[in-house]
């Protein structure tokens, strides 16, 4: 059992080294970068030299010192108080612009809700005019008709004058041949005396 432990820590150390083999082109840059920076860092903190790290420490203690001082206890530093302040007018503006952005959307709707109502007036008595202009286009098909067959009346009406104008000319001509035989019937009683007033002479 142990040898086969062992056998199994050899096999999963083969496979480690053979994935850090295969990394050791992205890990050996990244080292010497690491290790050039930190070189360049112990530059300014020096292992051999305990005055910088001695003169930071004063900093530090200085800086705090001051903090104190300005600001002790629970009294909190200006910026501080102005930025709360700040945030508060903000946020004062940003209810201001909410209420105005909802009396606005309000608005809107009232607005797009008198549009629609109106919308729908518009289409109703569009709908109207449609069927009014249906309608109509009725009614003029109809007088059309109406006109085409008085058209077609008159057409008849104006063969039946001519032809009555035709009877006419006919009667006219009747009558005066009529008028012509009256003529000469009145003419041959007169010569009919005229002749018997010379027979009674002889």
């Amino acid at each position: 059992m142990i040898l086969q432990a062992v056998d199994f820590i050899q096999i999963i150390a083969d496979i480690v080294a053979a994935i850090l083999n295969f990394l050791k082109l992205f890990v050996n840059p990244m080292g010497e970068f690491m290790v050039n920076w930190m070189e360049y860092v112990l530059q300014f903190f020096p292992l051999d030299n305990l005055i910088v790290y001695i003169s930071i420490a004063i900093v530090i203690v200085i800086i705090g010192l001051i903090v104190n001082i300005a600001w002790p206890g629970n009294k909190k530093p200006g910026f501080l108080v102005k930025d709360k302040e700040l945030e508060e007018k903000v946020e004062k503006k940003v209810e201001e612009i909410d209420a105005k952005i909802k009396k606005k959307i309000k608005k809107a709707k009232e607005k797009t809700k008198a549009i629609e109502e109106k919308a729908e007036e518009i289409e109703d008595k569009v709908e109207e005019l449609e069927e009014d202009i249906e309608e109509l286009g009725e009614a003029a098909e109809k007088l059309e008709e109406e006109a085409e067959e008085l058209e077609e009346d008159i057409e008849e009406l104006e063969e039946e004058v001519e032809e009555l104008e035709e009877d006419i000319e006919e009667l006219e001509e009747e009558a005066e041949e009529l008028e012509e035989k009256t003529e000469e019937l009145d003419e041959k009683p007169e010569k009919d005396e005229g002749k018997s007033s010379k027979t009674e002479i002889d």
